[in-house]
């Protein structure tokens, strides 16, 4: 192998695939933690305006057909402490995206797994995509940019 050259599973590991889904739920992440942050400094919920386009967009998505399973599965999986479980996916990718010596075939699942994880996680959490308006833009690309420099 050349020096700077990525072995097959690491390029899988860290590839176009798992860094979108990693991206998505680092975003989701910040999104989550910034709208608990201002709710409970909340002196009135009414201020708020951004809670009335997310109880409308949860709303949207309750009549749909598979938006329940999808956040029943993820508190399923998530064993009822998805917001700890979405630190851990968020942490864990950064960590194999940072550790370019580690064992790559165990990167390659955890990678995968947490990506998948990251994955559901954006879908259970949809309705929260509301909360930052067209400022989603910005977190994706910011989310994007970070998983990129993380990667090595």
């Amino acid at each position: 192998m050349v020096t700077g050259e990525r072995s097959e599973a690491r390029k899988k590991a860290v590839g176009a695939g798992p860094g979108v889904c990693h991206a998505l739920g680092l975003m989701m992440l910040v999104i989550s933690e910034w709208v608990r942050a201002d709710l409970k400094d909340a002196t009135s919920l009414a201020s708020h305006t951004y809670l009335k386009d997310m109880i409308k967009f949860a709303a949207e998505l309750a009549e749909t057909d598979w938006y329940k399973p999808a956040v029943d599965l993820y508190d399923n999986v998530s064993f009822g402490q998805p917001r700890a479980a979405l630190w851990a996916a968020v942490v864990m990718a950064l960590v194999v995206r940072l550790n370019r010596h580690g064992p790559e075939e165990a990167q390659q699942v955890l990678s995968w797994v947490t990506a998948g994880y990251c994955l559901l996680a954006t879908v259970a959490l949809m309705p929260y995509l509301a909360a930052p308006g067209v400022g989603i833009i910005l977190l994706l690309a910011l989310s994007g940019g970070l998983v990129n420099v993380a990667t090595r």
